[in-house]
């Protein structure tokens, strides 16, 4: 065979971290040979040499669970006709296993309480070395073209972006493997084995393939959103801690006129008092991580997993902050110099391994290895490449911070407004070589459709929403709303549950609308009309006909939203979708949909677009996760569009709702529940 060098390279680009590929196993085990494609970029070379450079090079290496394997130490003893020589043989045949997995780690105290207690980390199994069995050239194929979910067919974006330098040929690989007994053995107390995919070049797609016990007819996924992962929120505690001890020590007169100068506040009697009273809280009891937030929220995640209580996790979007790190940001000059390790990308990926960083910081919490397969999607903060300066719009509020601790940042973290709110597709180029290689794709588990679909960036044609601090993101394209409709009919069917899965949400509102009321006394003024007063359950309450309860008459329905083929989605989710989910606004709403009597319409984009779209929908609010709970309620009263509150900080409004997610029960193939939760309650 040729050498790898002579031949070229070539890169694994799909399944992936945040793309995997879901084979299913019988509940008896006893189908043990699979089959599994995966998608490769390479050189432009004869199909038959790249068949050869690829022999012999794929491994795939199981994951598992300290707590599973320990169990194989604890033998039973067993009883009757041979009793100790069965002992003594099972013993002789855990040995090596035990050897290597303390070889792995601390070396404990093994005891059956012991065991109870150890944590989800997790460690890789012996390799299954895959046959290649069919290699086939792979074309692009647009997305508006794509009438299935299989969802192996290379992107555009990747070619367009470079995204893999000279690399652009792409190649369709089917593979054939056994699982050994020892994953068998697993696979009889856990419903999925995660692996990962080792090719040549050393590269390796991790949580990548999975193999699982589900019929997906009673199943657990976990929908989480806006998690703004950053390296330097790792830093944060330790900077402002430091500045303030030394700052007070040094010179406590100094300290409060910098004070003063930096955040320009007037001359007071009292400000010293108001500045120390704002430092009583220690700040290891207010700050907000994002980063602790993730590592709590996988902790979380593996004791559902060890439980068998949860399947996969959807995670959709403003996955970090920014892409380049915060430390660079000065010294690059252009984009496309920046390397994946220089991202926050790397960032992410470093904490759902479990990696830990080159350099120690304080307050950063120990963090566990995620037990879960995930998928994602893209937020506009993605699309950012710069950080942005958290004192503007005091952002520090959502940390946790007081204004006094911002200035401490300034030093590190001032950013240029035009360079933060810059935002370019480059950004992505460590996301798809690294994480997921899609845009737009769709899963079929069961009968249930798993549609993710990517909302873009920030969107600068709904000015207004974006000066007042809740930007619209670009939205669906043409391309997308082509790809919905070769679904609809090609894969949904009348008993298909459909969960859509977005960055911006279809539906929102600013919480309150102006009105003038005319008939009041002192003359015209404004009154406000908030969302809580329009609550469905209210209006039934109080004895008015539910049509006084239908919002989209009242607010604006498109405000922070999609820009883009709004009333499309909208319909789409009317029609096809039992739940759609987004983040973008960190808040909880939620909405549910009707065929509307009469139909209501909202301005396209103000100020640059005045004309008027129509509103498929009639649409009411209320908390309906609370209100229903069983599969029966949510059939009749749905569909419902809802917003999950960020994971990683809470909205302006509402910043204790930082650390929310939602669960998601599917229970004899019906929805059953989707109510939201938090990692800190």
């Amino acid at each position: 065979m040729p050498e790898l060098e002579e031949i070229g390279k070539s890169n694994l680009i799909s399944p992936n971290l945040g793309h995997p590929s879901i084979l299913k196993i019988d509940n008896k085990l006893k189908n043990k040979n699979f089959q599994a494609h995966l998608l490769f970029i390479a050189e432009n070379y004869d199909l038959e040499i790249f068949t050869k450079s690829i022999q012999s090079q794929i491994s795939l290496i199981p994951l598992y669970d300290y707590k599973w394997s320990y169990k194989l130490i604890f033998v039973k003893k067993p009883k009757g006709l041979f009793s100790k020589w069965r002992e003594k043989r099972a013993r002789k045949k855990n040995k090596k296993f035990i050897e290597d997995i303390l070889k792995t780690g601390k070396k404990l105290d093994l005891n059956l309480e012991r065991l109870k207690e150890l944590k989800s980390r997790l460690h890789r199994g012996d390799p299954i070395f895959p046959k290649v069995i069919n290699v086939e050239d792979s074309p692009i194929i647009p997305i508006q073209n794509i009438s299935t979910t299989d969802d192996l067919n290379p992107q555009e974006i990747l070619i367009k972006n470079q995204v893999f330098g000279e690399l652009n040929k792409f190649y369709k690989v089917t593979v054939e493997f056994t699982l050994n007994k020892e994953i068998l053995k697993i696979l009889k107390e856990r419903n999925f084995v995660m692996f990962d995919i080792h090719n040549a070049n050393h590269q390796i797609n991790y949580h990548s393939l999975v193999v699982s016990k589900q019929k997906w007819e009673d199943f657990t996924f976990v929908h989480a959103t806006d998690l703004h992962l950053a390296e330097r929120n790792d830093k944060i505690y330790g900077i402002v801690k430091k500045w303030t001890e030394s700052s007070i020590k040094e010179n406590v007169e100094d300290f409060f006129e910098t004070i003063k100068k930096k955040l320009k506040i007037k001359k007071r009697v009292k400000d010293e008092e108001n500045i120390l009273s704002e430092l009583k809280i220690p700040l290891r009891k207010r700050i907000i991580n994002p980063n602790n937030q993730f590592r709590r929220f996988i902790k979380l995640m593996n004791k559902k997993v060890l439980k068998n209580e949860l399947d996969f996790i959807v995670l959709t979007g403003d996955i970090v902050d920014y892409t380049v790190l915060s430390s660079l940001s000065k010294k690059i000059r252009k984009l496309n110099e920046f390397k994946y390790e220089d991202s926050n990308w790397l960032t992410f990926k470093n904490i759902l391994l479990n990696i830990p960083p080159k350099e120690k910081f304080k307050g950063v919490i120990r963090g566990e290895e995620l037990n879960c397969p995930i998928f994602t999607t893209l937020g506009n903060h993605d699309y950012r490449p710069f950080h942005y300066d958290l004192t503007w719009a005091e952002m520090y509020k959502k940390i946790g911070l007081n204004a006094s601790e911002a200035i401490a940042l300034n030093e590190l973290f001032s950013a240029s407004p035009i360079t933060a709110l810059t935002k370019t597709s480059l950004a992505l180029k460590g996301y798809l070589a690294e994480i997921n290689s899609s845009f737009d794709f769709s899963i079929m588990l069961g009968n249930n459709l798993f549609i993710i679909l990517n909302t873009g960036s920030d969107s600068f044609k709904n000015l207004r929403d974006l000066i007042t601090g809740h930007p619209s993101v670009t939205g669906i394209s043409f391309k997308q709303i082509k790809y919905l409709e070769n679904l609809i009919n090609n894969v949904i069917k009348n008993d298909t549950n459909t969960f859509l899965f977005l960055h911006g949400p279809p539906l929102n509102t600013g919480g309150k609308k102006y009105s003038i009321n005319i008939f009041e006394k002192k003359g015209s003024r404004f009154i406000t009309q908030k969302m809580i007063e329009f609550k469905e359950s209210l209006i039934t309450k109080l004895g008015k006909p539910i049509s006084a309860a239908r919002i989209d008459g009242v607010f604006n329905m498109k405000y922070g939203t999609i820009s883009s083929n709004w009333e499309k989605i909208v319909k789409f989710c009317k029609d096809y979708c039992i739940l759609t989910l987004a983040g973008h606004t960190h808040d909880s709403l939620e909405f549910r949909l009707e065929n509307p009597e009469k139909k209501t319409s909202v301005y396209d984009a103000p100020p640059f677009r005045l004309h008027k779209i129509e509103n498929p929908a009639a649409i009411y609010y209320d908390e309906y996760s609370e209100i229903y709970t069983d599969a029966k309620s949510i059939r009749e009263n749905g569909p419902f569009v809802v917003q999950t509150p960020a994971l990683g900080l809470g909205s302006y409004r509402n910043p204790d709702t930082a650390g929310g997610y939602r669960e998601i029960i599917v229970k004899d193939s019906k929805l059953s529940s989707f109510k939201i939760k938090y990692i800190t309650r």
